[in-house]
């Protein structure tokens, strides 16, 4: 009962305390100055009451506590209405408290006859630990010893009486003494739970930049990893076969070398910006004519995707001052960055505005597959890769935009998105205009075209292969790839298409919808993927009776022996780091296909109706389980099909077929057959039925066929059984 009034209160506390925009650390430490200045209101209430009831005829310690009720009030009201405690106001407040217990003092007959009143002073000016500026506190405590010396030297002048008798000084002293050191324990422990506070939030502080620093390494990473994967990859095929792969493996090599080059510049940028250490070389000129010729500059790679590329401006000229390097990366990474998540038909619509309120308006807006509302306010996140629903075309480090948002900062402007998720999206920055620079001449198409060429490379135009099926012949082993870059794809393709049968997949989402259609042998997975990661996608896999004995290889820069641990512990066959070697990688996928015949030999042994236990095989055989359960229970029915089987556990034929297979090495319709002629031989060797019987009662109608298929699979005629 009392934990949810403690929360109701501490909910009201927070909200009459707080406003819009406020900090955790701050709305608690204002939370301990509010309560802790309700406490000694509070307290110097009581005993200004109790003097009252104690001590009437003592008017003046009434009025100097009435007079301290109404002083410290003002640090209760005053946070509430104007958000914080003014550091004058706190001053003015200690300086009347100094004040008034000089006067009080005066009156009541000098400092031995105040009844301890000289300590109640000392312990209000503690309030004065609160200025945040030290030399307030000092001068408060210079005033009050100040007001007491003085008090001390003119009460004899004055030759005002004692109010009070022995008895009653002693007593309120001993009272004054009491309630003060009530007030220096709840101070006390304020200032433990404040400190307390503090080191907690630091501790939190120190995890999270920890955290932070471990995904940038491992981001890092896999940025690297990847092109670096690709380009060993291709100069190994062009040394091995140069006729064939010497013009796409070098265009392929050049594109991931540029991205290599593009993210050491961004992260190069990044850590110029943060060190304060990125001039900004303003100049005078028309900034429309300079985004008109950078976006020309992308008319050729948006035609070639069959995107429409649009620039408007509502003024045919804007000479204004504009840094020509940052606002060449700002618009080349907003304009690239749509054209990546843009497919064709589609549009991009670059719009400039030059308002009167001195702001220039840059509009970038996309007909793409937009942006999910939950990453919305992370799409400037450095490393972040935005969830667009699927195939992310072009990859991206998750560095362009975060660099963008910095780069405009810089140049004192302000950048915002808007989304809808499956329709589009559109950039918005605002950029002051001033005109204080030097006039020049803007850079010229030619000198863009250099300098913009990382962003503006075009992609093959190779369409990978996905589906060689061929139902009905004894296929190759399968293999799977999941994975998001384009260039990954083609290189692992290439590399094992001459012996598998290949189908890809571009995200978990794909590799999971494929692995339940086709039943692989093996999947090979990267893990950073958009839609759903590789690790998603193997729970999924791992977990699921159509696919849970698929062998799953996690290829992926991560490296670290935790993410090892992780893939592991989710139940990966194998793990391997990019760069690869490729006679490696293929070596360790012959061998995991070559491990499932363990499987084969476990479920192989049909007379064993009941399988050994094996933690290892748990999934598998709870499918087993289920397949031998539907057919033992209808083995007498001839009219028992595949159909009838596909239709109890919910599986298409070719997801039957292929599991199957990969378990036993057997069709279904041999596995029932031998099945249905083991259960007639213990039948026979129990001497209780006839070879009718025996055939009848395991699914046989006709008894000559029945007898030469028993004969073929045992070696023996069914009627030397029953002799």
């Amino acid at each position: 009962m009392t934990a949810p009034i403690f929360s109701k209160v501490d909910t009201w506390i927070n909200r009459i305390l707080s406003y819009p925009g406020i900090e955790k650390e701050v709305l608690a430490q204002k939370k301990i100055n509010w309560l802790a200045s309700v406490s000694v209101t509070s307290m110097i209430l009581v005993i200004t009451l109790s003097y009252h009831l104690i001590f009437p005829q003592l008017r003046i310690l009434i009025w100097y506590g009435l007079f301290l009720t109404i002083v410290f009030t003002q640090g209760i009201i005053y946070p509430i209405i104007f958000h914080q405690t003014s550091r004058w106001l706190l001053f003015i407040d200690q300086t009347l408290v100094a004040l008034a217990t000089f006067a009080a003092i005066l009156l009541l007959g000098g400092i031995p006859w105040s009844g301890g009143l000289i300590i109640v002073g000392f312990a209000l000016i503690f309030f004065s630990l609160n200025f945040k500026r030290k030399g307030h506190s000092v001068a408060i405590y210079i005033i009050y010893v100040i007001t007491v010396v003085l008090a001390g030297i003119l009460n004899p002048l004055l030759s005002v009486p004692p109010e009070m008798t022995p008895e009653v000084n002693i007593s309120l002293f001993v009272v004054n003494v009491l309630w003060i050191s009530g007030f220096a324990m709840v101070f006390v422990l304020s200032f433990i739970s404040q400190r307390v506070r503090v080191e907690q939030m630091e501790t939190i502080r120190i995890k999270e930049l920890d955290e932070a620093r471990t995904n940038l390494y491992t981001n890092i990473t896999h940025e690297f990893r990847t092109p670096l994967t690709i380009i060993t990859g291709m100069n190994d095929l062009m040394r091995t076969d140069p006729e064939h792969w010497l013009d796409e493996g070098s265009e392929t090599i050049d594109r991931n070398t540029g991205i290599l080059l593009n993210l050491v510049n961004q992260m190069l940028d990044l850590a110029k910006l943060d060190a304060g250490a990125m001039p900004v070389r303003m100049i005078r000129s028309d900034i429309n004519l300079y985004i008109r010729y950078i976006v020309e500059i992308f008319h050729s790679v948006a035609a070639s995707s069959g995107i429409s590329l649009n620039y408007y401006s509502t003024v045919d000229s804007a000479v204004i001052d504009y840094d020509p390097e940052k606002l060449m990366q700002i618009i080349s990474n907003l304009v690239s960055n749509a054209l990546k998540f843009t497919s064709s038909p589609g549009r991009i619509d670059i719009h400039t505005v030059l308002t009167e309120g001195e702001t220039y308006e840059i509009r970038v807006a996309d007909t793409g597959t937009g942006i999910s509302e939950d990453f919305l306010p992370y799409v400037f996140d450095r490393f972040s890769r935005a969830d667009t629903g699927g195939r992310q075309q072009n990859g991206g480090s998750g560095l362009g935009l975060a660099l963008t948002r910095e780069l405009v900062i810089l140049l004192g402007g302000t950048i915002s998105v808007e989304s809808i998720y499956g329709s589009g999206t559109e950039f918005t920055v605002l950029l002051p205009v001033t005109h204080m620079a030097e006039v020049q001449e803007g850079p010229g198409l030619h000198d863009l075209k250099g300098r913009m060429s990382h962003f503006t490379r075009k992609r093959p135009e190779r369409e990978v292969k996905t589906e060689m099926i061929q139902q009905g012949v004894k296929e190759r082993p399968m293999l799977i790839i999941v994975e998001d870059n384009e260039d990954v794809v083609r290189y692992l393709t290439t590399m094992f298409e001459d012996d598998y049968d290949v189908i890809v997949a571009f995200n978990g989402e794909e590799g999971i919808s494929k692995a339940r259609e086709y039943i692989p042998d093996i999947i090979l997975s990267d893990i950073m993927m958009p839609v759903v990661d590789g690790i998603r996608m193997l729970e999924v896999i791992k977990n699921d009776l159509r696919t849970s004995h698929i062998p799953v290889v996690l290829l992926t820069a991560r490296a670290d022996i935790a993410s090892r641990l992780e893939g592991f512990e989710r139940g990966a066959d194998a793990y391997v780091s990019k760069p690869f070697n490729r006679e490696e990688l293929k070596a360790q996928i012959r061998s995991l296909i070559a491990q499932r015949r363990k499987l084969q030999e476990r479920y192989a042994v049909i007379e064993h109706l009941v399988l050994p236990e094996d933690k290892t095989f748990l999934y598998e055989d709870k499918f087993m389980k289920q397949v031998r359960e539907i057919m033992i229970s209808n083995l007498s029915n001839d009219a028992l099909d595949i159909q009838h089987i596909c239709n109890d556990l919910n599986l298409s034929r070719t997801q039957l077929y292929r599991k199957f297979r990969s378990l036993t090495n057997m069709t279904i319709t041999k596995y029932l057959r031998t099945l249905r002629l083991h259960k007639a031989k213990n039948l026979l060797s129990g001497k209780q039925v006839t070879v009718a019987e025996a055939a009848y009662k395991t699914g046989f109608r006709n008894v000559s066929h029945f007898s030469r298929t028993f004969t073929m699979e045992f070696g023996i005629n069914p009627s030397d059984l029953i002799r």
